[in-house]
């Protein structure tokens, strides 16, 4: 591995010495500095240019999201910590970038360390943060996911989203302009997502976005989305169904 820099966000002195004892465990990783405040870590980290940051969320005097928009860009990696707000959990969900929920065991910090070693040359780690710090900030439900695939990473509004479809491990997103996104992710993983953002999952194979229901044929069992698309629903789903068309649409 090639040798790398660390500096070390966090206002929490026991966190910030278990951290740091763990990291000293690196032969190929050096803590070049810390700090607790965001201006005075922002000044600093310029200065140095460490290859990563670990970054806390919440500090004493502001927190991360301000701490960021101190940078005209990022050109290092984080490994952010946090310690509760569930709604900034979510929004690290949505941007797919990584975070430690704390108090983190000290196996999570050496596969996040790890994980920074490999990918210190990551491609789009900008355009992530970028969703990140949108979702943030956002008061509105409608938010932005990242789907990343062979081919792209794509930033999708949530509200775009027609429906996704289970295959296996792969996910195919279908939007509303009719464009279609593969995903080699499980369908599991994204109804956890965006279930709290008004999608339903009606059947094993389908999450469906409750905005563009058109209408639900009993007989058939089938909600119509877009007046165009059938979509099954199982039996034993239909009346958790029929309760949320007739409370929130």
């Amino acid at each position: 591995m090639n040798n790398l820099s660390c500096f070390i966000v966090e206002d929490d002195p026991q966190a910030y010495a278990y951290a740091s004892s763990i990291i000293k465990q690196y032969d190929n990783i050096s803590i070049i500095g810390n700090s607790d405040k965001i201006n005075e870590a922002a000044d600093h980290i310029k200065e140095l240019r460490p290859d990563f940051i670990i970054l806390d969320v919440f500090l004493i005097d502001g927190n991360a999201f301000e701490f960021l928009e101190l940078f005209d860009s990022i050109d290092f990696k984080i490994i952010f910590t946090t310690s509760f707000a569930k709604y900034a959990v979510d929004a690290f969900k949505f941007s797919a970038l990584d975070y430690l929920l704390k108090p983190y065991s000290e196996q999570e910090l050496i596969t996040a360390l790890d994980k920074v070693s490999e990918n210190i040359q990551k491609e789009n780690y900008q355009l992530q943060l970028n969703t990140l710090l949108q979702n943030f900030s956002s008061k509105e439900t409608s938010k932005k996911i990242v789907l990343k695939n062979a081919d792209a990473m794509h930033i999708i509004k949530t509200e775009d989203i027609l429906y996704a479809k289970s295959d296996n491990n792969y996910t195919t997103f279908l939007l509303t302009n009719e464009k279609e996104i593969l995903v080699s992710k499980p369908l599991k993983s994204f109804d956890e997502k965006l279930s709290p953002l008004n999608f339903f999952r009606v059947h094993q194979s389908f999450l469906i976005n409750l905005t563009h229901i058109s209408s639900f044929n009993k007989r058939n069992e089938e909600v119509i989305l877009n007046e165009t698309h059938a979509i099954p629903v199982a039996q034993s789903r239909k009346k958790n169904l029929i309760d949320l068309i007739e409370k929130h649409i």
